[in-house]
């Protein structure tokens, strides 16, 4: 199964954090699921930790992705396609880092790994 992990469940996971849900964290650890990391979820978590709305354990370069990439997590490159298809999404959630994620997801036939509700709406495939 393709796994994309949105920004809280990939900090929950780094963390051992009891908010990611026993199913996330078993899929995630599951020997047959692929996860993935859209290259757009260090930029998301460095502008909350800008803003005072987290506080992270880890610097967001170049240790981050060899975290990521130790773990077997793929980091996503921003496509052509899932920024084109971001701009045609419908209007029901504004967050630009969650409609990403959801053209990401789309694009890669991925299901997504979030507590966000929202995502639904979009007809993605969503576990938490």
């Amino acid at each position: 199964m393709k796994l994309l992990l949105d920004s809280s469940t990939v900090v929950w996971f780094l963390e051992g954090a009891p908010q990611l849900s026993e199913t996330a964290a078993g899929l995630i650890e599951s020997l047959e699921s692929h996860s993935m990391v859209s290259s757009v979820t260090p930029w998301e978590l460095a502008v909350k930790v800008g803003l005072g709305k987290l506080r992270l354990p880890y610097s967001l370069g170049e240790d981050f992705d060899a975290t990521l990439e130790s773990l077997g997590f793929e980091l996503l490159p921003l496509s052509r396609a899932a920024l084109e298809r971001t701009a045609r999404l419908p209007d029901y959630h504004r967050d630009p880092f969650d409609r990403l994620l959801i053209a990401e997801a789309l694009e890669h036939s991925a299901t997504l790994v979030s507590r966000n509700e929202i995502f639904d709406a979009y007809g993605v495939k969503r576990v938490w």
